[in-house]
């Protein structure tokens, strides 16, 4: 069984079976409803971190400011390299020539890195902020009223076996959540021919509802519609038609838009930089 088809039969059945020490154990996957209250829940204690006098992350990110730690530049930088690498994506998409391709995903990996350090050094801040002491509340809840020692689901795993298996249990969730596996899953021929003949209706593939649905059912749904939709409305070309992400972030050249067009831009962006001394903000583009 490949990747992919793994993935798949849990999503469809709705857990995963995790191995540790050759023993087996049960992750029931999240579900939608229950998230939602547990999303409360993480509301409930934020607002109860902060009666105790544990400040918000607004609040820390002021302290660091007046500090010198951080600055209202950096989280401007922030918000414009989220916004210059979504534009950029986007632009790659539509880049016919490979070498001009690469180039300009070289120059949004720079990017990414940049965010990922600035983002660093903000979470330096926050770490024990209200906010992020509700969210590890919520996600210990989650986690341990998910696992399971039996296939049956009725006997919790107790808080000692938990500690040894949460490693395991956040690397099957994070294979779950990857947008690249969750686009391959749904594109898998198992699922997504089932899924062209009964799109009208796609409950009745899962035969769920609002409150039995987990939030990866409602993720391959989500995008195999979106792959369904894009294959019958837009000409892709054949190249990439067996490749579930590059069907996904294919996106149609405009009316009158060049092979070039997108190379111009980027020289432009590249003339802005040196005047800028290598920086862009999110108006110039």
């Amino acid at each position: 069984m490949n990747k992919e088809s793994s993935l798949l039969l849990d999503i469809l059945r709705g857990y995963s079976k995790i191995t540790y020490k050759y023993k087996d154990y049960y992750f029931k996957h999240f579900g939608v409803y229950d998230s939602l209250k547990l999303q409360e829940f993480e509301l409930d204690c934020i607002a109860e971190a902060k009666k105790k006098g544990i400040k918000g992350k607004d609040e820390l990110l002021e302290s660091a400011i007046k500090r010198g730690g951080w600055s209202k530049e950096e989280e401007s930088s922030i918000k414009d390299l989220k916004w210059m690498i979504n534009k950029s994506r986007k632009a790659s998409a539509k880049i016919a020539d490979n070498n001009t391709k690469k180039a300009f995903e070289d120059s949004i990996e720079k990017q990414v890195d940049q965010l990922v350090q600035l983002e660093a050094k903000k979470n330096q801040f926050t770490n024990h902020s209200a906010e992020n002491l509700g969210k590890r509340k919520r996600a210990n809840k989650e986690i341990s009223l998910s696992l399971f020692y039996d296939k049956e689901m009725t006997r919790n795993v107790s808080e000692e076996d938990l500690f040894f298996l949460i490693s395991e249990v956040n690397l099957r969730i994070k294979e779950l959540t990857s947008t690249e596996n969750l686009l391959q899953v749904a594109y898998e021929s198992y699922f997504f021919d089932v899924y062209c003949l009964n799109y009208r209706d796609p409950n009745q593939i899962l035969d769920t509802n609002i409150y039995k649905i987990t939030i990866w059912q409602k993720s391959l749904l989500s995008y195999a519609s979106i792959l369904l939709n894009k294959l019958k409305n837009l000409d892709i070309p054949d190249d990439i038609r067996e490749d579930a992400v590059k069907v996904y972030n294919f996106q149609p050249r405009e009316d009158g838009d060049k092979g070039d067009k997108v190379t111009e831009g980027v020289s432009d962006l590249r003339a802005k930089m040196a005047q800028k001394g290598g920086k862009l903000t999110a108006e110039d583009f």
